[in-house]
């Protein structure tokens, strides 16, 4: 586990040059301007932690650029090592991002004198964090198996399609099942939420666990 958490100080020293002020300073106005004007918290955490979400794909950019694949094999540094230490930096990412979207918006709207949920503040983080990991999830393994170069287009349409994703699912939920049976299902979570966290926890443990076993299949595939 150390050499993992070794491994994401790594990725964070090799995305260093992506992380200008003047990109935070363009997105932080974005996410300030969406604060004051809708008046809620919601929609900046959101913009601020999908801008984020962007940069786990770097460190593939960076590597391939410069064969820095190909060192780590010289170096000894097991794949298993590489592959948990970019899951390991997708979260830390993810989570960053989120605490810092949630202290900006509160410093935006506290200056503008704008009424501001923290509890509703902290739902949406959570959403989002479980939304971009598990994108983040389905993208990996294909970075992981087709480099950046090739992968970066289907790799990002997870994100892209999420919109058409989610309207596609609802209205297959509404022909599959009943309004009656989605309302008793949520109001059995909300009566619940013990029990609806702890199904959260081992749903979304069991995709990230899925998703590193095909990522390090594929990893161990290719040649450096």
């Amino acid at each position: 586990m150390n050499k993992a958490l070794s491994f994401v100080h790594l990725d964070f020293i090799t995305i260093k040059s992506y992380l200008t002020l003047k990109n935070l300073i363009i997105f932080a106005a974005v996410a300030s301007i969406i604060s004051i004007s809708l008046g809620t918290s919601g929609s900046a955490i959101g913009i601020l932690m999908v801008y984020a979400a962007f940069y786990v794909g770097y460190p593939f950019a960076v590597g391939e650029k410069n064969g820095i694949d190909a060192l780590y094999t010289t170096l000894s540094i097991k794949r298993s090592t590489v592959v948990l230490g970019r899951y390991l930096f997708a979260l830390f990412v993810d989570l960053c991002s989120g605490l810092f979207a949630f202290t900006f918006t509160f410093a935006t709207l506290t200056i503008m004198q704008r009424d501001f949920n923290a509890l509703e503040s902290l739902m949406v983080l959570l959403i989002m964090f479980l939304i971009y990991s598990i994108l983040q999830a389905i993208q990996l393994p294909i970075f992981f198996k087709l480099g950046y170069t090739k992968a970066k287009f289907l790799a990002y349409l997870p994100f892209i399609g999420l919109p058409l994703i989610t309207l596609a699912f609802s209205n297959f939920l509404k022909n599959l099942i009943s309004l009656k049976q989605i309302d008793d299902f949520f109001q059995w979570f909300a009566a619940n939420p013990l029990i609806a966290v702890l199904i959260g926890i081992i749903l979304w443990f069991g995709i990230m666990i899925i998703s590193y076993k095909i990522s390090l299949f594929y990893y161990n595939k290719r040649d450096f």
